[in-house]
């Protein structure tokens, strides 16, 4: 097993990470935890008024931010239709909460408030801590945004509470999400590990083992016939060559 494609994969994994992230559970349990709609919503009171939050969908922006937007229902019991609105947050690549927007659809009216922008880009703080440059720029359109928000629904004539608490509810949505919204910096990196730690290389030869001898032989071995040439002549005794 060759551990460097996985090393890799885990390195690429880590760089992926860098930016804007979403910490969609602990959105969740802020409002109660996932239980409804097969772990896709939350159900909750808000100032004596059900509601229903389903998991925001985030998407990539081009430009390497992300676009948040979170669904939000009135539920106005088993005979009514229920109202829905939308919060939308867009994030710029370092962390900066670049504009926010709310919606309210009401028997097929729709009440948008106006679209609110941040002045300027600032850097996120550190790993870890709240997106958006500070607390106070978030705060400060979250004002805006329900403000505009509740007043055109308030020229709606509406009465029913669900609805007159409606702008705030979102509100409270938007404040959970924007702290569940994190800049991540320099993510840990994979270490590539050379080799394989669970089935390792068989150690290399050493020589023969103790006690026996290595013999190592260089060109061909000689040939019968070439035996036969090298073996010499034994030299005749002296006695046979003496003359009589």
């Amino acid at each position: 097993m060759n551990l460097r494609p996985l090393a890799l994969l885990i390195l690429m994994a880590s760089t992926a990470r860098a930016g804007v992230e979403v910490d969609i559970e602990k959105f969740g349990e802020s409002l109660g935890g996932w239980k409804k709609e097969k772990h896709k919503a939350a159900e909750y009171k808000f100032s004596e008024v059900d509601y229903r939050t389903y998991k925001p969908e985030v998407t990539a922006a081009p430009d390497g931010g992300v676009f948040i937007s979170v669904r939000v229902d009135h539920l106005r019991g088993m005979f009514s239709s229920d109202d829905h609105a939308s919060i939308e947050m867009s994030f710029a690549p370092d962390g900066t909460l670049l504009s926010s927007q709310a919606a309210i659809s009401i028997q097929a009216r729709r009440i948008s408030s106006d679209m609110f922008r941040s002045g300027g880009s600032s850097a996120a703080k550190a790993a870890g801590e709240f997106a958006g440059g500070t607390v106070e720029k978030a705060a400060k359109l979250s004002s805006n945004v329900f403000a505009s928000l509740a007043g055109k629904l308030l020229r709606e004539n509406v009465t029913e509470p669900g609805r007159i608490a409606y702008p705030a509810a979102l509100r409270h949505n938007y404040n959970l999400l924007y702290q569940c919204v994190k800049y991540v910096k320099d993510p840990p990196k994979a270490l590539v590990v050379e080799g394989d730690p669970i089935r390792p290389k068989p150690p290399e030869p050493k020589g023969a083992p103790e006690g026996m001898f290595s013999v190592n032989t260089f060109g061909e071995a000689p040939k019968e016939g070439d035996k036969k040439e090298e073996k010499k002549e034994e030299p005749k005794n002296e006695a046979d060559t003496a003359k009589p």
